[in-house]
């Protein structure tokens, strides 16, 4: 009978440190996934710059050699679209 407590009372500890590990795995992949967000938004932002930046680019190219702003032109427009739709399907990680 004794016996039988010291087994019970080992496996109420046993499994109230298994919930508390569980407990702080469950925050830790919060925190990570939450992280993830937060870089996916800042990835966002840079590529956004970016584009602003390429058409900023482009606008003073089209000024300066109209013709080889016609060649880029398509192009560029062809990879920022694919860049965008390539972000679309990256974002969301929770």
């Amino acid at each position: 009978m004794m016996s039988q407590n010291r087994q019970t009372e080992k496996d109420r500890l046993t499994a109230q440190n298994d919930y508390l590990t569980d407990m702080k795995g469950e925050v830790e992949i919060r925190y990570l996934m939450e992280h993830l967000d937060h870089q996916d938004t800042l990835i966002f932002q840079i590529i956004q710059r970016l584009e602003a930046q390429h058409e900023e680019m482009l606008e003073r190219l089209s000024r300066l050699d109209p013709e080889t702003a016609k060649k880029l032109g398509p192009d560029l427009v062809q990879i920022s679209e694919e860049l965008t739709e390539s972000n679309d399907d990256i974002s969301g990680n929770s």
